[in-house]
């Protein structure tokens, strides 16, 4: 984890002191790569390894709530006292990935807009069919947005929605550049938006 970039690598290898050139590097795995662009020099770094992962909580039978803090402290081998940490919990892990592969094209006058949706609840693709929802209903939010401003919003239980030419009358963007931004709305959290660009 870099920042909030989750990323794997396959080869380290070591050119200083305190640096190391990464190799097989894949990035923004498991929907963060909205969290690829801003990075800084120092900021912090996590090396994750699957089989040392703990669910604190879960281990005590109890859950979480958004905006709660949380106290952990751990004890190393030689650590007279135990090294304490507080942090916030943001609830990352309840909000949809962000829909990918967005596409629009005309269609009897309007705009036809489709997408290819993930799941926080399936990440490996095991048996060539869709990742399970993971969510109770799948439901998407749709802004047509002009510049910063709210044109039209939508809701869709598919991924796809159709912006009509009657739609587009009504709104009085015909021939203006636009962009339509599309979120999941999950079952405890509403999702980061993926966004296209258009000409109505």
């Amino acid at each position: 984890m870099v920042g909030r970039e989750l990323v794997q690598f396959e080869t380290a290898v070591r050119t200083g002191p305190a640096s190391y050139r990464l190799g097989g590097l894949r990035r923004g795995l498991r929907g963060t790569e909205w969290a690829m662009d801003g990075h800084e020099a120092g900021e912090r770094f996590l090396l994750i390894e699957e089989e040392r992962l703990v669910q604190p909580l879960a281990a005590l039978g109890t859950v979480g709530e958004v905006g709660a803090t949380l106290r952990l402290a751990a004890v190393g081998l030689g650590d007279v006292e135990p090294v304490e940490a507080m942090l916030v919990i943001s609830g990352e892990a309840l909000m949809p990935p962000s829909p990918v592969h967005l596409t629009v094209r005309a269609q009897d006058g309007g705009r036809a807009f489709g997408w290819v949706r993930r799941s926080r609840a399936g990440w490996r693709w095991s048996n060539g069919g869709d990742v399970p929802l993971g969510e109770e209903a799948e439901r998407y939010r749709i802004a047509v947005m002009d510049g910063a401003t709210v044109v039209r919003s939508a809701e869709s239980g598919a991924p796809d929605w159709f912006y009509s030419a009657a739609m587009i009358a009504a709104d009085g963007t015909a021939g203006r550049p636009l962009a339509a931004d599309v979120r999941q709305l999950g079952t405890l959290a509403q999702g980061r938006a993926a966004r296209i660009g258009f000409i109505a």
